[in-house]
């Protein structure tokens, strides 16, 4: 069995008075707790679960409150050995990429294994959850929310910034996106594509039927991108852009062709 520790400070506003709105502060708690199962769920079993109440593998409990300050700390207790180190780089990773810090970083291999199951789904499914996590910054937008491992190692920040990057628009894009795979999981069909556009790695996700043919184009651009090759392609999709900053968050394929 291994416990692990997880701290969420609230600062600014009415949290350095050490208080909340007891109905923002029990959103915000009940956002935390689905979006920490939500992860850990999808850790332990490969398997991307929307509704977060519970885990499999793992309970959640909420320690006491500290004198003088406003931290949430949650109790991780798995049923299981778990590296202590992959547990918390697979928050970090998740968090970050539910608010659309989605650099493509060099991980380690062992949390490329947990991250390959659930690739783009899970920072998708985390969207409402941490949505709900942000209701006292909602209403306070001076506050920050700030995820650390128990010595103040931080994991992801939240501030009114990133509320916006959870609530992501849908726009049709006039021409296809040029680009090549990075890499895609065939099971959940999300991916990853480096867009000419964009000029970095973006992810993607299969929304309509793909006949052989382009599914074919998907895994052969990512085995050129793999031998160093260009393997560019085309997506045919619509964009999950960032409010505000025009960003895109996501692409959502309908169609995959080849380059002209």
């Amino acid at each position: 069995m291994t416990t692990l520790r997880i701290k969420f400070q609230f600062e600014h506003g009415s949290a350095d008075g050490h208080v909340l709105d007891a109905y923002d502060a029990a959103r915000a708690l009940t956002g935390i707790a689905r979006s920490l199962n939500i992860t850990l769920h999808a850790l332990l079993n490969d398997e991307v679960r929307t509704q977060g109440d519970t885990a499999s593998g793992v309970e959640v409990f909420l320690a006491p409150p500290r004198r003088g300050s406003f931290v949430y700390e949650l109790v991780m207790s798995f049923s299981e050995l778990v590296a202590t180190g992959v547990a918390y780089d697979f928050i970090k990773y998740a968090f970050n990429e539910a608010i659309g810090n989605d650099a493509d970083e060099a991980h380690t291999a062992a949390l490329q294994k947990r991250i390959e199951p659930t690739m783009g789904a899970l920072p998708a499914a985390l969207e409402t959850a941490l949505l709900e996590a942000h209701r006292p910054i909602a209403q306070a937008p001076e506050m920050t929310l700030t995820v650390m491992r128990p010595r103040g190692q931080v994991l992801a920040r939240f501030d009114n910034q990133t509320i916006r990057q959870l609530q992501p628009t849908v726009e049709d894009l006039d021409a296809p996106v040029l680009g090549h795979v990075t890499r895609y999981n065939t099971i959940s069909e999300w991916g990853k594509l480096y867009s000419q556009d964009e000029r970095r790695v973006v992810s993607f996700q299969i929304v309509d039927e793909l006949d052989m043919a382009q599914r074919s184009l998907i895994t052969w651009s990512l085995h050129q991108n793999n031998l160093g090759q260009e393997g560019a392609i085309a997506l045919h999709a619509r964009a999950l852009m960032s409010p505000g900053s025009h960003r895109v968050k996501r692409y959502l394929v309908t169609h995959v062709a080849r380059t002209a």
